[in-house]
């Protein structure tokens, strides 16, 4: 049996990993039974993680938005001598970030883009419907400038230029 101040693999019974870091916490916190308030715990995260899923992926697209601008940011900064010489040096910036919100697409929503091909070589209307984010139309622009090397205009109310952001 292991006592107070011996180690855990000390001794002719050996336990687990769990219950060596449980006889740890317990003698670092003086709290007795602290298994069953970590047992409590871990079912409160259990019980609260589809709340957590809920905040989890608007999060990572706020973050994926200021990601975007930094490396706007910092490709401006890299390339303002390339600015007066080159005809246009945003194409870079416009690969990564396509790519950047694809590979986002792709993983978070299995997007995918079908009909590319009907999309007329010259001017075209795409019609569509987004929710409470514009997130869709962010990956489509993306897979459209991938596959056609083409940009898309937004055509968009009054109401939507008065929201903040």
């Amino acid at each position: 049996m292991t006592g107070g101040n011996e180690s855990c693999t000390a001794g002719p019974a050996s336990m687990s990993y769990l219950t060596c870091l449980t006889y740890i916490l317990e003698e670092w916190t003086g709290v007795e039974h602290i298994g069953d308030y970590l047992s409590y715990a871990f079912y409160i995260l259990w019980l609260l993680f589809p709340l957590v899923v809920v905040f989890v992926l608007p999060g990572v697209i706020i973050i994926l938005f200021y990601v975007s601008i930094l490396l706007l940011h910092i490709y401006k900064r890299k390339n303002e001598l390339k600015e007066a010489y080159s005809h246009d040096v945003w194409a870079g910036a416009r690969e990564m970030l396509a790519t950047l919100w694809d590979g986002h697409g792709r993983i978070w929503h299995g997007y995918e883009l079908h009909g590319v091909e009907n999309i007329p070589p010259g001017p075209g209307l795409v019609v569509f419907y987004h929710g409470a984010t514009p997130v869709d139309f962010i990956y489509f622009s993306a897979r459209l400038h991938i596959t056609k090397k083409r940009n898309c205009t937004v055509v968009a109310d009054n109401f939507v230029f008065r929201l903040p952001g």
